[in-house]
């Protein structure tokens, strides 16, 4: 193997580790693309651009069944929550629009952690905005909206842990099993 091509599989190696820690990390914030969508999308980077033998078609079905099981788990999590503390399907969609919304508001006028806090407010006053103006009742909606809040948190947990996997079968492809 000549220099050069050890150089190109050092730095592509090098950026989808990057980006796989990146991805890892945004699974932490408030926002609408999934860190393990994005941790996907670099192993694909690495198969495609040094061959699938590098990566594996076994690691890479592996790493999108974790993706796919992160995003279904803190899709059902978060869905879940809302409804035990008693949110109704409108507070939810409010909220995440809101969110949405207030998060891009926030990320142009601001830095990316305004509209990560932006929109973390909007969607939890979105919801908490709905349910109170559904029941009347304030208790009604703080606990619809705290159950959305540990459903939330119950999503992002799973999305970190799916995404740690993933970054385990990659570095064990990568490393352990060459």
């Amino acid at each position: 193997m000549s220099g050069s091509e050890l150089f190109s599989q050092s730095f592509v190696l090098f950026i989808t580790l990057f980006v796989m820690l990146v991805g890892l990390l945004v699974n932490f914030l408030p926002i609408f693309i999934p860190g393990t969508l994005v941790m996907w999308a670099a192993a694909l980077f690495y198969g495609l651009a040094l061959g699938w033998e590098k990566l594996g078609w076994w690691a890479f079905g592996l790493i999108t069944f974790f993706m796919l099981l992160g995003i279904v788990a803190d899709t059902v999590a978060g869905h879940f929550g809302a409804k035990m503390g008693g949110a109704s399907w409108l507070a939810v969609f409010v909220g995440a629009v809101l969110g949405l919304v207030l998060g891009l508001v926030g990320s142009m006028i601001g830095t990316p952690l305004v509209g990560c806090v932006a929109g973390l407010l909007g969607a939890v006053g979105g919801v908490l905005w709905i349910e109170y103006r559904r029941n009347k009742d304030w208790e009604a909606a703080l606990r619809a909206t705290k159950g959305y809040l540990a459903g939330s948190a119950a999503g992002l947990m799973a999305r970190f842990t799916s995404g740690i996997f993933m970054l385990g079968v990659f570095l064990a492809r990568v490393y352990v099993w060459p």
